[in-house]
């Protein structure tokens, strides 16, 4: 199969550096299931890469530089805002979001009280009124579309692998549990979810992290 993902790197580099490059490629590898390449050269080579990279127009090597040192401080809420029939207007909840803790900004909820599915969660039930709400707000928010996939998860069918796969890495560093198989999202839901806690904050990570992808990636990012 042809690499579609491929890290280069000075062959050079001290063994650590190259060992946490190894396991940054293991790691997408993982979320996207299929293999990252990762090339080991001199710096010669480098330059010849980088060179071939620029021949083809729009087509280079971006620079990344290191992120800035992320807040473990967990984001403020949002106020909550109720429709005229007494439902909460999702739509409405939020005009802005903050930058997103994938990308340095404060996760959602606290390390310490991460939104996630247990063994003893309760069954996904149809008539359960927090499950509904999650998925209305979902659908208010993104326009996809949740529905109960296994007990204490929803599904949400996004528009790629790789859609699904990133969303769902920006999700969990949110402290909210997520995880994906191909096109589908999965997302916590259980009966025993508190309006303002836990529902609140699944919507509010799929918002946050759908609005960036609409933002910035989709259109960009091969499908």
């Amino acid at each position: 199969m042809p690499a579609r993902l491929l890290l280069a790197v000075d062959y050079a580099m001290p063994p650590d550096a190259f060992a946490a490059c190894r396991e940054l490629c293991a790691t997408v590898a993982t979320s996207l299931g299929e293999p990252v390449y990762l090339a080991s050269m001199d710096s010669s080579g480098m330059d010849e890469v980088g060179l071939l990279a620029f021949d083809k127009a729009g087509v280079g090597i971006e620079q990344v530089l290191p992120k800035v040192a992320a807040s473990a401080a967990p984001m403020a809420a949002a106020p909550f805002i109720y429709r005229d029939d007494g439902k909460p207007d999702w739509s409405a909840m939020w005009t802005t979001f903050c930058e997103l803790a994938l990308y340095g900004g404060p996760p959602h909820r606290g390390s310490d009280d991460p939104v996630f599915v247990t063994d003893d969660v309760l069954p996904a039930e149809a008539d359960a009124e927090a499950i509904a709400e999650i998925q209305r707000g979902i659908t208010e928010t993104t326009g996809l579309t949740a529905e109960l996939a296994e007990p204490g998860w929803l599904s949400i069918r996004c528009d790629s692998k790789r859609m699904a796969a990133w969303m769902c890495a920006a999700i969990i560093l949110e402290n909210v549990d997520a995880r994906c198989d191909e096109e589908t999202l999965y997302v916590p839901a259980a009966a025993g979810f508190e309006l303002k806690n836990q529902v609140k904050s699944v919507i509010t990570v799929a918002a946050k992290v759908h609005h960036y992808w609409q933002a910035h990636l989709d259109g960009q990012t091969a499908k």
